[in-house]
């Protein structure tokens, strides 16, 4: 912004600036919010989007979760260090991961766009349809199946044509044919809007994934079953 080091290192001694870690500053007096926090990673260079939940939360999509207090979800793509400032300062997951077949800038993410889009300050959220296949990419593991249909029970209103550029170029059979499973049953208005026909969900034998004596059984919905 135009400020030497050495002025900032005058701004801090006079107490008109705090530093939180190496090239991160709060002015005196303003609060540190984590879609701040964020925002600013993201102009410093760091490809981290909030999803999942947390984005489901953020687009008032779910209510039960209150907001600022659940653990944040950042999907990234490189191996860039977080600053421990923010890391120390928020309770927060980091996914690396490769859901969708994308360029890894953020503005090219398919359905990741800022919270709020006048805003060059605002951080980068996914799209509710983006984030529910970012959360369904977490169960069993990191998510329990009876949460995650608490979360899409309500999803009446998910856009068609979001989610069809979505499951196509989703990496990830299990999140399609979870996606799929769930929908239809819970009578989701979206699933009878989408071209299966152009998806993949791979062969026509059942997946299959146990956790802790749990066992996540998905069909082939392509195969004329939907689980």
């Amino acid at each position: 912004m135009g400020i030497s080091r050495q002025l900032v290192h005058r701004y801090v001694l006079n107490g008109w600036l705090e530093s939180l870690g190496y090239g991160y500053f709060l002015r005196a007096g303003d609060e540190l919010t984590r879609n701040g926090a964020v925002a600013a990673l993201e102009s410093q260079g760091h490809d981290v989007h909030i999803g999942g939940k947390s984005a489901l939360s953020l687009r008032g999509t779910i209510h039960y979760l209150a907001l600022g207090k659940d653990k944040l979800t950042l999907y990234r793509m490189s191996r860039k260090k977080m600053p421990e400032w923010f890391t120390a300062r928020f309770d927060c997951e980091i996914r690396m991961s490769r859901l969708f077949e994308e360029k890894c800038a953020l503005e090219n993410r398919l359905h990741v766009r800022r919270l709020e889009e006048a805003d060059q300050y605002s951080p980068f959220v996914s799209e509710p349809e983006r984030a529910l296949l970012e959360m369904l990419d977490d169960v069993p593991h990191k998510q329990s199946l009876d949460d995650a249909k608490k979360v899409m029970e309500p999803l009446f209103a998910l856009r068609s044509d979001l989610l069809q550029e979505l499951l196509e170029a989703c990496t990830r059979i299990k999140v399609k044919r979870l996606f799929f499973t769930m929908a239809a049953e819970l009578q989701l208005p979206v699933v009878q809007q989408l071209n299966v026909s152009k998806l993949d969900f791979g062969s026509a034998s059942v997946y299959v994934r146990t956790l802790k004596g749990n066992s996540l059984i998905l069909q082939n919905p392509g195969k004329g079953s939907n689980g």
